[in-house]
Formats: C-alpha cells, structure tokens, sequence
C-alpha cells in the first residue's frame, strides 16, 4: 500500500477539486474520486445526482468510489470504504478543509483509525486565496444553490467570477460559500479532457434555499 496512492474526498465543487490539483502538483497519485452517497441517490455533501458525479468523473479520467451511508452511519461507511481502498493499494485521502478545525480533527482521527495518511493541501490558505486561485487557473464554476436570504437568487446557474467574489466581500460573506452561502459544480478546468455537458431543468426552491436542477 503506497501512501502517495490517494483518494479525494470529493463533494463535485470547488474545494475538493482545488485539494485535487494541488495535492497533484505535490506528488500525490489521484486514483479514486470518494463521494458519499444518501439513500435516495445523491450526495450527502451536495446533493449531486450520481449520473452527473459520474459523468464528472469520466471528464477528468479519474476512476469514481461511491458508498452509501446514513448521517448516523456516517463513521462506519467511511471505515468500510477505506478498508476496500486500501486493498486497491490506496494508502491516504485528499481533504479539501480550509479552516474548520472540527472538520481537520475528525479527518485525521477517522483517518487514524483507518491507517490511512490525510492530506489538507488548502490548510492555511485563506478564503480569498483559495477561490482567487481557483479562477487564475482558469477553473469553470457554476453556481448551483445558495441562500437566497443572503445572495440574489439570479446568481443561481452563472459562473462564479470576480464580480461575484467581489460581491461576497461587499456583503461580508465567506468568499468560500463555507457557512452554506453556496454551493458549486466544477464544470471545466486544468485535467478536464473536456467540459462537462448538461442541461438546467428549472430551479427548487427549499425554505431560504434555491438548487438549480441539472440533467446531464
């Protein structure tokens, strides 16, 4: 089992994919994308579909993990997934956290548990480093939910740019979307062999919260 062998604990957006990138300029081999998976068919980050995590994945050649879990079964599915990766000779995990320590600590101790080595490559960096790179390396984001209580609604299915990250600042928002402000769907960028194809399909609205409905 090689360490340097890895997976990214991806949620489809913006700080997985950033983790994914730079933990690739470090060195590290990026076998596995790692999404967790509700009952019903979507991501419990998210709330992907699994067709649209797949085809993602086909975009950028990187072989998808899917597990099934419960919120309470949450713990488990992790400690069975590594189990089966580890016997693929995968020996750490890509976490895109940037600053939630409670997030760090339960990583490195699930991590720990599972004899796998955690790898934080955005630790450190700030929210407005994070997404400022992000768009210098020319990464194609389109906004997928958000809370209309605090970001207007027709932001909902357009590219996150430097007029909406100037936005963000203007209102005192987390540039990063890392209170639940918002959510992204990577669409193109660097190892893309080509952009992701979809279609938007209308939008649901939850409470304060809008999703754009993607088919692919």
């Amino acid at each position: 089992m090689d360490t340097k062998n890895v997976f990214v604990s991806w949620s489809s957006g913006k700080d997985s994919y950033l983790a994914l990138l730079k933990g690739r300029d470090e060195g590290l081999n990026i076998k596995r994308l790692l999404t967790f998976m509700g009952v019903n068919g979507y991501s419990r980050s998210h709330g992907v579909k699994k067709e649209l995590l797949e085809k993602q994945a086909d975009c950028m050649g990187v072989e998808l993990e899917l597990e099934e879990v419960t919120w309470p079964g949450y713990e488990e599915g992790f400690i069975k997934v590594s189990e089966r990766l580890k016997e693929k000779g995968i020996g750490g995990g890509v976490f895109g956290d940037i600053n939630l320590e409670g997030h760090r600590q339960w990583v490195e101790d699930m991590c720990r548990r599972c004899g796998l080595v955690p790898y934080l490559p955005l630790w450190g960096m700030t929210e407005e480093e994070v997404l400022l790179e992000l768009l210098h390396r020319g990464v194609k984001l389109l906004i997928v939910s958000l809370r209309t209580d605090l970001i207007e609604e027709n932001w909902l299915g357009k590219r996150v740019d430097m007029s909406f990250y100037n936005m963000c600042l203007q209102k005192g928002l987390s540039p990063c979307g890392e209170n639940g402000e918002y959510h992204t769907l990577v669409v193109n960028g660097p190892l893309f062999k080509h952009p992701l194809e979809y279609s938007t399909a209308g939008i649901m609205q939850e409470k304060e919260r809008a999703f754009l409905q993607i088919n692919v």
